[in-house]
């Protein structure tokens, strides 16, 4: 009896929640086709304000329809066939333009969106057709690196062993497809010929048993002096001039509080050889004077545990989460950040998105896409925030890059072989 009685119990109670919704609890999808008769209005909007002439780089022109009502109609209900792209100019497009044409270069195009068999225009959008990269910055710099990597023993021996040696080449070949540009057809974003390759041998000319790989595994992790004190009691910081150190810290009990800002974010180059001039700006360069190099001018200290993690959010407090780790190696040479917390920043490049958190853009700008000086675009250069996919290098920042591997004490590592040789 008593399992009757609640069963009719809960079959009255499921009514009863069934018929108190009301239909804001309900999320409604219209997948009926459309008719272009629907759309009222139209704008268009661009993803950058210029694009390379190489015949890689691609900008794209976002479409916007309107309905009557004033509503945005979804991308995946607009047909391409009512779509029509055109320039004042004469110039072809569609909604991704590429170019490898010379004579474009230093034009700008000023480009419109129309729907077909209509009267509707979008406002106008302009861009600038710029050089590829010269062929001064296209030489090919082999940076040898070394991942220093260190654990407690109860890191390793409660939490699935050492860190493996497929994970690094796996995060070697992510670095070099970043520094390469092969998985983005960026605006502005180029194959900058710098790439990391793992070293062969220690300092004492002794082969390393994995390349590129350097391990230790300690009881305990002394964090005091940010790390300085204990990577040098431990001679983990290899010669500057044979090597690029990167040392991959283990913190699975966070230790260290906001990681990538007080600890990965110090490895910008702090010095330049005497008498260089044109230096980059918006670093407070100094005069190398002979002395030995800390771990945070020598090298990227980062947390073991980052490089797995994937969930990258702006922080509950608005700051920014820790980033990955290309982000700091781009501070290695000599890049600073395009997202700027708080006010208005630059980076000193003027081929790049500078952005903030904006309580009007898409998403306030916390996700993936962004806005910016009237572009829509997608998170890709390896300097954006957290939430990005970290893929492109501008032309800016690879003359600036190249720069600091020039001139720029403790980044000299790829004029040597030693790493490769022993000898």
């Amino acid at each position: 009896m008593k399992k009757n009685v609640s069963r009719i119990l809960g079959v009255f109670s499921g009514i009863w929640l069934l018929f108190s919704c009301t239909p804001d609890d309900y999320t409604y999808r219209d997948n009926r086709d459309m008719d272009v008769s629907s759309v009222d209005s139209v704008a268009l909007v661009a993803n950058h304000v210029m694009v390379l002439a190489d015949g890689h780089a691609q900008l794209e022109l976002f479409p916007k329809l309107f309905t009557r009502e004033g509503n945005q109609i979804p991308d995946s209900r607009v047909k391409d066939e009512w779509l029509e792209y055109v320039s004042e100019s004469g110039i072809r497009l569609s909604r991704y333009f590429s170019t490898s044409d010379a004579s474009l270069i230093g034009q700008t195009v000023t480009a419109r969106l129309k729907i077909k068999g209509t009267d509707l225009e979008s406002n106008p959008v302009t861009f600038e057709v710029i050089a590829p990269l010269e062929t001064e910055y296209t030489s090919e710099i082999i940076i040898p690196v070394v991942f220093h990597i260190v654990q407690t023993t109860e890191d390793v021996e409660s939490f699935g062993g050492e860190y493996k040696q497929e994970q690094i080449e796996a995060l070697l070949m992510k670095l070099n497809n970043m520094l390469d540009g092969s998985t983005t057809h960026n605006p502005v974003g180029v194959n900058t010929h710098i790439r990391l390759k793992p070293a062969l041998y220690d300092p004492y000319g002794k082969k390393l048993m994995e390349p590129g790989i350097d391990r230790l595994t300690v009881r305990e992790i002394n964090v005091e002096n940010r790390y300085e004190d204990f990577l040098v009691g431990q001679h983990l910081i290899w010669p500057v001039e044979h090597y690029m150190n990167v040392w991959l810290i283990s913190d699975r009990e966070m230790d260290v509080d906001d990681f990538g800002n007080k600890i990965s974010a110090l490895c910008y180059p702090y010095y330049v050889n005497p008498g260089e001039g044109n230096a980059p700006e918006g670093i407070a360069w100094k005069e190398y004077d002979g002395s030995e190099l800390s771990a945070r001018e020598a090298g990227v200290i980062y947390k073991l545990q980052e490089l797995d993690n994937i969930d990258r959010e702006f922080s509950n407090s608005g700051g920014l989460a820790n980033n990955e780790l290309g982000y700091y190696i781009g501070q290695y040479l000599g890049l600073l950040p395009t997202c700027h917390l708080y006010g208005v920043g630059t980076d000193f490049c003027d081929d790049t998105h500078d952005y903030g958190p904006d309580e009007n853009a898409v998403d306030k700008n916390r996700q993936w896409y962004k806005e910016a000086n009237g572009c829509y675009f997608r998170a890709e250069n390896i300097m954006d925030d957290p939430r990005g996919v970290h893929c492109s290098v501008s032309r800016e920042q690879c003359i600036r890059m190249r720069w600091v591997l020039n001139y720029c004490p403790g980044r000299s590592a790829w004029k040597s072989d030693f790493a490769f040789t022993g000898k």
